[in-house]
C-alpha cells in the first residue's frame, strides 16, 4: 500500500461507520472460539470485536507498523486481543488455524495496491488455508452486481444533477480520466462512493472502491471448494442521506445506488 499521506484523517475516516461496520459481529458464527481481523488497521473493529466477545481470541494483522502500535497501545487489559505486523501469507508457516476470518473495509486495498484481481484471489486463498474446518470468512466492503453495470436508467439524468453541484465538476472529471466515461449506474455509483474525499482526493481518487463483483465472488469460493452462506448488497444511511441532499435524487434514483456489501462463504 503506498503511503498514507493523513493517517490520523485515514483512521478518522475508517473507524466513522463502526455501528455500521460492526453489523458483521451477527454472522460470527455461535460457538467460534478465535478470529483474524485482516487489515485491521488501529484495531477499532477489532477490539470492539473483542468486547462484544469476550470468550473468543482475537488477533489483528496490519502492513502498516505505525497502527499496529497504536493497536497495541489501546489493549489495555483485554486478555483476548493481540495485535501482529505482517502480511496475510506469512501466517501460513503458523499452525494456528482460526474459526472466523475477517476482511472489513479492506480487500478493495489488497486490490488497488496489489496485483488487481490476482491479490484478491490471493488473499482469500491464503485465508482459506487458514480457517480450520467448518470455518467462516466473512467479507465487509463496497461491493457491487455486475448487471448494475448494464443499467443506464435515469443516468443521464442523474449525472446532470451530480454535475450541477460545481465541486464535483473537476472531481467527475478525474474520476473518468482514471476509470473512463461514467456510462453506467455502476459506474456513477462509483463515483458517489467516493467525491466526499476531495480533501484527499489525490490517494482516494484512483482506487478502485468497487474491483470485485458479487458474481466474481461466488466464482472464487466456487474455485476455493467454499459454500457462500449469505450476501447482502445494501446503502447505510447516512450515505443516502448525503447523496439525497447533495444532488437531489428522489428515492426511486436512490434505489440504483448500493454502498456496502457483506459476503459470507464456509470452508
Amino acid at each position: 500500500m503506498e503511503d498514507i499521506v493523513n493517517p490520523q484523517r485515514y483512521l478518522e475516516r475508517m473507524s466513522k461507520p463502526l455501528q455500521e461496520k460492526l453489523k458483521i459481529a451477527k454472522y460470527i458464527p455461535q460457538g467460534a472460539g478465535t478470529s483474524l481481523d485482516v487489515g485491521c488497521a488501529d484495531g477499532t473493529i477489532t477490539l470492539a470485536l473483542a468486547d462484544m466477545y469476550p470468550e473468543m481470541s482475537f488477533v489483528g494483522i496490519d502492513l502498516n507498523e505505525d497502527f499496529i502500535n497504536i493497536a497495541r497501545g489501546r489493549i489495555g487489559e483485554r486478555k483476548n486481543v493481540s495485535f501482529e505486523h505482517g502480511y496475510l501469507r506469512e501466517r501460513l508457516a503458523n499452525t494456528e488455524r482460526f474459526d472466523v476470518v475477517l476482511f472489513c473495509s479492506v480487500l478493495h486495498e489488497f486490490y488497488s495496491y496489489g496485483e488487481g484481481i490476482s491479490t484478491i484471489v490471493k488473499a482469500l486463498s491464503d485465508a482459506h488455508e487458514i480457517l480450520g474446518v467448518g470455518g467462516t470468512l466473512i467479507i465487509r466492503d463496497m461491493i457491487l452486481y455486475d448487471y448494475a453495470g448494464k443499467s443506464q436508467l435515469w443516468l443521464n439524468e442523474m449525472k446532470e444533477k451530480v454535475m450541477a453541484k460545481g465541486e464535483s465538476v473537476d472531481l467527475m472529471k478525474d474520476f473518468e480520466r482514471i476509470f473512463g466515461t461514467i456510462q453506467s449506474i455502476k459506474q456513477l455509483n462509483h463515483f458517489l462512493l467516493k467525491y466526499m474525499y476531495g480533501d484527499n482526493w489525490e490517494r482516494e481518487g484512483k482506487e478502485n472502491y468497487v474491483p470485485v463483483s458479487f458474481e466474481e465472488y461466488d466464482q472464487i469460493f466456487k474455485l476455493l471448494g467454499m459454500q457462500v452462506m449469505f450476501q447482502r448488497s445494501s446503502t447505510i444511511p447516512f450515505l443516502k442521506d448525503k447523496w439525497s441532499n447533495d444532488f437531489g435524487f428522489s428515492e426511486p434514483e436512490l434505489e440504483n445506488f448500493r454502498s456496502t456489501g457483506i459476503l459470507v462463504a464456509r470452508k
